[in-house]
C-alpha cells in the first residue's frame, strides 16, 4: 500500500471511530442535547483538531442518520430481491422495517426523529446521501406494488406512491403505540406487528386473484 493510500485509510478510520463515539452521545441525548464540544471530549481531541475531519456537528450526525439509512435499504432491497408475488414481498419489507426496529432500536430511533423539514431546505447542509437512500425504499416499496397490480397479486384501483407513503407512515405508527397498547390487548408486540401485516395485506388484495 502507498503512502497516500495508507494516510486515505488512516483518515478512514479516524473518521469512523469519530461518528462511533458521536452516534453514542446522539443515542442517548438526541441532536439537540449534543455539543461539538462533548463530542471532542468522548474522542479525547480537541475541538481544533476534530475540524479536520467534520466541519461542524451537524456532518457528523448525518453521518450516524446516514447510517441508519443504509441499514434499513439493505434490508428492503434484500426483501425485494426475490422470486415471489409482489404481496409476499411487501410482507417481508414489512418484517424487514419491524427487523431494523428490533434489532436496531437506536438507529431506528435516530432515523425516525431525523427532522428532514428542518434540513432539506437549508443549503448549509448537504443531507443528499440521505435523501437518496430514503427516496430509494419508497422506490422499492412502489415499484414492488406496480409489480403486483401487473401480476394480478394486488388491487388495480390504488395510486402507488400514495400506497407506499401509506405504509411506511402507519408502519411508524404502529411501532410508535408500543409498549402501552400492546400492554392494554395483552399481546407482543411482535403479535401486534404481524397482525397489522395481515390487515395491510387484506386491504391490497385483489379479491378476483387471491
Amino acid at each position: 500500500m502507498s503512502i497516500k493510500n495508507l494516510k486515505e485509510k488512516e483518515r478512514e478510520n479516524r473518521i469512523d471511530y469519530i461518528i462511533d463515539a458521536a452516534e453514542q452521545l446522539f443515542f442517548e441525548k438526541g441532536y439537540d442535547g449534543v455539543s461539538l464540544n462533548e463530542i471532542a471530549l468522548k474522542i479525547g481531541i480537541s475541538r481544533p483538531a476534530l475540524y479536520r475531519y467534520f466541519k461542524n456537528r451537524e456532518e457528523i450526525y448525518f453521518a450516524v442518520v446516514l447510517r441508519a439509512a443504509k441499514i434499513m435499504n439493505q434490508l428492503f432491497k434484500k426483501s425485494a430481491n426475490n422470486n415471489d408475488n409482489a404481496r409476499i414481498k411487501l410482507e417481508k419489507m414489512g418484517k424487514a422495517y419491524f427487523k431494523f426496529y428490533k434489532d436496531f432500536p437506536n438507529y431506528y430511533e435516530i432515523y425516525l426523529s431525523f427532522e428532514f423539514l428542518r434540513f432539506q431546505n437549508n443549503e448549509k447542509y448537504d443531507i443528499s446521501e440521505i435523501m437518496k437512500l430514503n427516496f430509494e425504499t419508497i422506490k422499492i416499496i412502489c415499484e414492488t406494488i406496480e409489480e403486483g397490480m401487473e401480476d394480478g397479486s394486488i388491487r388495480k384501483d390504488i395510486n402507488p406512491l400514495e400506497t407506499a407513503m401509506f405504509i411506511t407512515t402507519t408502519s411508524n405508527s404502529v411501532l410508535k403505540l408500543y409498549p402501552n397498547t400492546t400492554k392494554t390487548l395483552g399481546i407482543s408486540i411482535e403479535q401486534y406487528y404481524d397482525d397489522f401485516l395481515r390487515l395491510w395485506d387484506r386491504a391490497l388484495m385483489d379479491i378476483n386473484n387471491k
